[in-house]
């Protein structure tokens, strides 16, 4: 890999990492913002949801923009709204104002749509299914990660040390962007259409859909688990904050695994058919989990068998679905990302946020959503290419 290519990549997964930083490097800090606000935890997971919420709608309009403005144009001042947006959250006095400024992050973050766009861009078609499994691979694994940081940040800062860490964070990759992106870099391959014109055209292709529901599928499972992990770990497994992280961390090496398995596959076999091998690992994980609950073996170490093979499912899923989907709108990749992710998103969202509300029946319901989801995914996937 060359350099310029190598410093592509780089930016590319840092887009990814520092989108997701905001959702999970805040879990091990729950108790504490709950404490800070005199806001029970529930609704502290609630917010995630919310930031959710608004990240995906973020996506809809930061894709199309980049289209028309150039990539480089609207992730510079996406980047730095969701600055503003931490060191706002991170100085505010009581939960609403929290809540109004993890919006404004959450607004800024939206530029996690631009990672799609930026490898139709910058990197030939032969290699892009190969560069977005690598960097999903990362991002998946330091989401899984950026708990064991949280722990590290709220112990050593408090809970206002995850969103200062944030914001440098984000600092450095807008220099970075700054640096290596030119102006106006959007598709080298303008659209003849209208963004209305290109939404349209997304709208009525039913394959663009269908690959982008599954990768929703298999992420709002993915999220779901990870956004209620506080609340099994913590609150009814009496985890500390750093046993907790240090669960995730294995949770997340099991993403590295699923990286070397789906490039192994990648070269191997169809994304049709890899996508089937992942939605079936999803399934078994599901009824593993149903079992565990139903022998009453509910432990840490029990909970993590059916969690990794879960992530080892989602690493071979995701990027497979999302590359197919791209090829079909190469030309209008900022817009066509915006409306894949959205779909993403926005199932997360709500799936996440009826769990954090199931009480007793958490863990039963998350089981019977890996088998029911993994199923839908599987009845989409024989449908792609029917009219």
């Amino acid at each position: 890999m060359s350099g310029s290519t190598l410093s592509r990549f780089i930016l590319i997964t840092c887009i990814s990492l520092i989108s997701f930083f905001p959702i999970n490097i805040l879990l091990p800090s729950f108790p504490a913002l709950s404490t800070q606000f005199d806001t029970p935890t529930a609704d502290i997971a609630l917010s995630i949801s919310l930031f959710t919420l608004v990240f995906s709608i973020s996506q809809l309009v930061a894709g199309p923009l980049s289209d028309k403005w150039g990539r480089k144009e609207v992730l510079l001042g996406c980047i730095t709204l969701s600055i503003l947006g931490a060191i706002g959250c991170a100085l505010a006095s009581d939960y609403l104002t929290f809540l109004l400024f993890r919006t404004v992050q959450a607004m800024g973050c939206g530029f996690f749509v631009l990672g799609h766009a930026l490898v139709e861009d910058l990197f030939e078609e032969q290699d892009r299914a190969r560069v977005r499994l690598y960097y999903m691979t990362l991002s998946g694994s330091f989401v899984a990660l950026s708990p064991l940081i949280g722990s590290w940040l709220q112990t050593t800062f408090d809970w206002q040390g995850s969103f200062y860490g944030f914001a440098l964070m984000a600092a450095g990759m807008l220099i970075h962007a700054f640096c290596i992106l030119p102006s106006k870099s959007s598709s080298p391959h303008r659209a003849p259409v209208s963004i209305l014109g290109t939404l349209k055209a997304v709208a009525r292709n039913r394959d663009f859909l269908r690959y982008w529901w599954i990768a929703a599928l298999v992420f709002a499972c993915y999220f779901a688990l990870i956004s209620v992990t506080p609340l099994i770990f913590m609150d009814s497994l009496k985890l500390s904050e750093y046993q907790y992280a240090l669960v995730l961390m294995v949770y997340g090496a099991a993403y590295l695994l699923g990286g070397v398995v789906a490039s192994y596959l990648q070269k191997r076999i169809s994304l049709p058919r890899q996508i089937n091998i992942g939605l079936g690992l999803l399934s078994v994980s599901g009824v593993l989990l149903a079992l565990i609950i139903h022998c009453e073996a509910i432990t840490t170490l029990t909970l993590l068998i059916p969690m990794l093979i879960s992530a080892l499912a989602v690493t071979l899923v995701r990027p497979a679905a999302i590359s197919a989907a791209m090829l079909l709108f190469s030309s209008s990749a900022g817009t066509a990302a915006s409306a894949g992710n959205s779909i993403m998103f926005l199932t997360a969202a709500v799936s996440s946020a009826a769990l954090a509300q199931t009480g007793d029946h958490l863990l039963m319901t998350i089981a019977l959503s890996f088998i029911g989801l993994s199923l839908w995914g599987l009845l989409t996937n024989s449908r792609i290419g029917r009219r």
